[in-house]
């Protein structure tokens, strides 16, 4: 890990304090309150305290496993003209139902996007916590997998541009703008473990041409 992504001592400590708080609130049968306290003591371990880039805000486990937490990176916006708008910053509400443990969770309900409010995407409705469609996931899908994929699926790291998938789509309108502007893919390379230097791929792109670079 990068010394500039690492995680202040404080912020670990405020992390462990939600994750402490959140254990002596949790409901449900045995087994039901052991997975949560697996997968949300994962979170705090191998997201939240080792990377700054992630900042947890809440942790409940009374009933559903609930978090919200923010993370430093790209979100495409709704666009003026041919221009994407960029907004820096996406704060996230993850939901985990046990039956999912079972069945598997619909791919559109486990979660979505608080903020900003109006993300341009096409696996994306642009609506107070717009949900972001995953696809099919599995049972049983450990959460740190659906932070992992909400993170790349919005900044449009593995976007796939097919109007007509009914797993995925949810705005038809920001999935044409992707198919003829894919300058904007994805709007970012780095990782959730990586340094990210707050501009969005393109602006870099462009910023090459104007200087007579290439783009690579």
């Amino acid at each position: 890990m990068s010394p500039a992504n690492e995680v202040d001592p404080k912020r670990v400590e405020h992390n462990n304090e939600l994750l402490e708080k959140a254990l002596e609130r949790n409901r449900g049968s045995r087994a039901w309150r052991g997975w949560k306290a697996e997968q949300a003591g994962d979170l705090v371990d191998s997201f939240a305290n080792r990377t700054s880039r992630l900042q947890l805000l809440e942790i409940s486990l009374e009933g559903d496993l609930n978090v919200i937490y923010s993370i430093d990176m790209p979100v495409p916006c709704f666009p003026v003209g041919d221009r994407l708008v960029v907004e820096r910053g996406a704060t996230f509400h993850l939901r985990y139902d046990e039956a999912w443990r079972i069945g598997g969770p619909p791919g559109w309900l486990t979660l979505g996007l608080l903020d900003p409010r109006a993300p341009y995407h096409p696996n994306m409705r642009p609506s107070l916590r717009g949900a972001i469609c995953l696809g099919r996931l599995p049972a049983n899908v450990p959460v740190g997998e659906i932070l992992l994929t909400g993170y790349h699926a919005l900044q449009l790291q593995n976007l796939v541009l097919d109007p007509t998938d009914p797993e995925g789509v949810l705005n038809a309108e920001a999935c044409e703008f992707f198919r003829n502007h894919q300058e904007y893919l994805p709007l970012s390379r780095a990782g959730l473990y990586e340094v990210w230097d707050g501009r969005p791929l393109h602006a870099e792109l462009h910023e090459a041409h104007r200087d007579g670079g290439t783009a690579s």
